[in-house]
């Protein structure tokens, strides 16, 4: 039969490779004082048991708050109360949605001597999670009444600021009118959160956007659990942009180190009285995908443009710039559906035979063709039509 104490001594070597560090620091070598509470560590002992045996004040600890990316390290007294040496290594260790990093120390031997203590560290770094927090490390005894006992620590996780919602979405933007939306910013640590400055990740349509703030009211910081300071974000889209979806994303720079840069995601659609179906039309993106063209043959295809509204009379599409050349378009003539506040406008796109080769299936907007359309209507005098083709020559 094996010697125990010789398994509980391979147990604790094996485990230094475990990923939350355990540190026993060295065993003093002074007698346990006395006290009155006869399982505290210090407690005086009548007589030693026979055998090593593990005594310890406490087995878990609450730092209370902590930010993420920060760092944490306790030590528990354990104190050995036999008449044998206490052996201690480490068992399983919890690191659940958190990355701990830490070292890992034992005294020679990994023994507690009879009458002495040791303190057992146990350290870890937070650096993805946030909310509540609970780290646990087993260790192993070769106390025959103890052989496991599990240390923890429990607290709170916050991150250095939290944005919330975490992004605007403009469900539909009506054509012509400004819309708004809001942000908060919530900022965690004892130094009061500023935005000092933003940025736009589409130059080209930062004149589309605008971007105020202005430091929270006190109340709505301390609705906030463990907030110290905020800021409002007001993001207004202004009346211009084109019919059809759009993307921006705002770069808030701040006063903390540690966020100096927070991005706000910003999406949305914004919607129009004119409308354009037809097979191959992709809304979403506001694209006609041809695909590849034979040159002997050609292709065409008929898309309607459809007009609502006290406007829709009004409505009259005409050709302003065709992207390349080779295409040709022809508007016909428009049809009142229902009581005249709808008309359908129908909309031959062509590439005829005999076109010369091209490549227009390109992933961005600048590598499609394009097809601009005056429309007469006030609120939206333009309609944009980008086309996904290439055109193969035939084999020789």
């Amino acid at each position: 039969m094996k010697n125990p104490l010789a398994v509980v001594r391979a147990v604790a070597a094996a485990s230094l490779a475990a990923t939350v560090g355990v540190w026993l620091g060295a065993c003093s070598q002074r007698p346990i004082p006395e006290g009155d509470d006869a399982q505290a560590v210090g407690a005086p002992a009548p007589a030693a048991a026979a055998g090593p045996k593990l005594v310890i004040e406490q087995t878990d600890h609450d730092f209370g708050r902590m930010e993420r990316g920060g760092t944490g390290r306790h030590e528990f007294v354990v104190a050995n109360r036999g008449d044998r040496p206490l052996v201690l290594g480490r068992g399983k260790s919890s690191c659940g949605c958190c990355t701990c990093v830490c070292d890992a120390e034992l005294p020679e031997r990994g023994e507690v001597p009879p009458g002495a203590s040791a303190t057992v560290t146990l350290q870890w770094t937070i650096r993805r999670y946030t909310g509540k927090f609970h780290q646990s490390q087993t260790l192993a005894t070769n106390d025959p009444q103890q052989p496991e006992v599990t240390l923890a620590v429990t607290g709170r996780i916050t991150p250095t600021v939290r944005v919330m919602p975490a992004q605007l979405i403009f469900t539909r933007v009506p054509a012509g009118e400004p819309v708004s939306g809001e942000v908060r910013l919530y900022g965690y640590r004892p130094r009061a959160l500023e935005i000092t400055g933003h940025e736009l990740s589409d130059p080209a349509r930062a004149g589309d956007f605008e971007v105020t703030c202005e430091p929270l009211p006190a109340d709505e910081v301390a609705a906030e659990p463990d907030a110290q300071s905020g800021c409002l974000v007001r993001v207004k889209v202004k009346p211009g942009l084109a019919a059809g979806p759009f993307r921006q994303h705002i770069l808030l720079v701040t006063n903390l180190d540690s966020a100096a840069k927070v991005e706000i995601p910003v999406q949305g659609t914004v919607g129009s009285q004119l409308a354009v179906a037809g097979y191959g039309w992709e809304e979403h993106v506001g694209v006609l995908t041809l695909g590849t063209v034979a040159a002997s043959k050609g292709t065409e295809r008929r898309l309607y443009v459809i007009a609502r509204g006290p406007h829709a009379a009004q409505v009259k599409l005409t050709p302003e710039e065709i992207v390349p050349d080779l295409m040709e378009v022809e508007v016909g003539e428009a049809k009142s559906l229902g009581n005249g506040a709808v008309f359908r406008i129908p909309l031959t796109i062509r590439i005829p035979p005999g076109s010369r080769a091209a490549n227009y299936l390109g992933t961005k907007a600048d590598e499609l063709g394009r097809i601009v359309l005056r429309t007469g209507h006030p609120q939206q005098p333009e309609l944009e039509i980008l086309v996904r083709f290439s055109v193969k020559p035939d084999p020789e």
